[in-house]
């Protein structure tokens, strides 16, 4: 994509993208949730990524039947769609249930939304988009939002840093670089397939090798009464959180949507909030503030 073409897709209707952006955000937020009964189940991390991305599969295609050949895709754009969900799905799930693994999960959350930075170099390196005083404010402020909302900071301040290590810091930040891999190959995506394709095509290529670390039958078979949370996440934040962004890309260049997906946080602090009776800290709330701000600084009218 050129970055005329670029230019032409992008911010059109900055409102409408930042809406589904704010939904993809709300529906990724539900994740915990879910995951918090299912590895009460006995289930891992890694099945949880195989289960949900199969689901995924499944239900794209079942809201695709009569429709079918919207899920086309040009034969030469295979190879591409490999890329797009190895690297910039599969790739991302394990590296972060790997940062998961060897850091306190705040930490690796908050080096996960390192993301908009790297989509923001990689929007510089291959479009030349250029690097405002409000874009780069709104970074910042996503950025320190994040680690002040995943309670990062907190534990910064307390000192209680023991249990993260250099490999998990590498896998983090893979992570966040698989994370920003997905925006970038979402924004071609769309340039080559409807958005029901790139998502089909994405999560299939995504699910195989998942299914080879971990087999998705399995876990069901062993525990019928998680059925209910597997369909829940991957539906949610899998299936319907992953549409939304793909139709924000439509609207939004892909560092603008970044930086508004920092919501997605936020949204989980304040869900836990109100369905789990969490507290929210000073320090949450700053961050709350830090990231409604960016928002606000990234969606601007051409």
């Amino acid at each position: 994509m050129t970055r005329s073409s670029l230019e032409q897709s992008s911010e059109r209707r900055p409102v409408a993208g930042a809406v589904f952006v704010f939904g993809a955000a709300a529906l990724w937020a539900t994740f915990g949730l879910f995951a918090r009964s299912l590895y009460d189940d006995g289930h891992s991390p890694l099945e949880v990524a195989s289960v949900r991305t199969w689901i995924g599969v499944i239900t794209v295609a079942i809201l695709a039947i009569g429709r079918f050949g919207e899920l086309r895709i040009k034969r030469r754009d295979v190879p591409f769609f490999i890329a797009y969900g190895i690297l910039g799905f599969a790739a991302f799930e394990v590296l972060l249930l790997g940062a998961f693994t060897r850091m306190p999960v705040a930490v690796a959350v908050a080096l996960l939304y390192t993301a908009p930075a790297f989509v923001v170099l990689f929007s510089r390196v291959l479009w030349k988009e250029a690097l405002t005083a409000r874009k780069q404010g709104a970074l910042v402020l996503a950025l320190l939002g994040v680690f002040f909302v995943t309670g990062a900071a907190g534990d910064v301040l307390r000192g209680d840093l023991s249990r993260i290590d250099p490999i998990g810091v590498a896998l983090g930040i893979g992570a966040a670089i698989g994370y920003a891999a997905y925006s970038i190959f979402g924004k071609v995506a769309i340039g080559r397939a409807s958005s029901r394709a790139a998502l089909f095509w994405s999560f299939l290529f995504a699910a195989i090798p998942l299914a080879i670390l971990a087999e998705p039958i399995g876990p069901i078979a062993r525990s019928p009464g998680s059925i209910p949370a597997f369909l829940g996440v991957g539906v949610l934040p899998t299936s319907l959180a992953y549409f939304l962004y793909l139709r924000a890309l439509r609207t939004l260049r892909p560092s603008t949507a970044s930086v508004l997906a920092c919501a997605e946080p936020v949204l989980a602090a304040i869900f836990a909030a109100i369905l789990l009776d969490e507290q929210i800290s000073i320090l949450q709330a700053a961050g709350i503030g830090a990231v409604v701000t960016g928002a606000i600084l990234a969606v601007e009218r051409r």
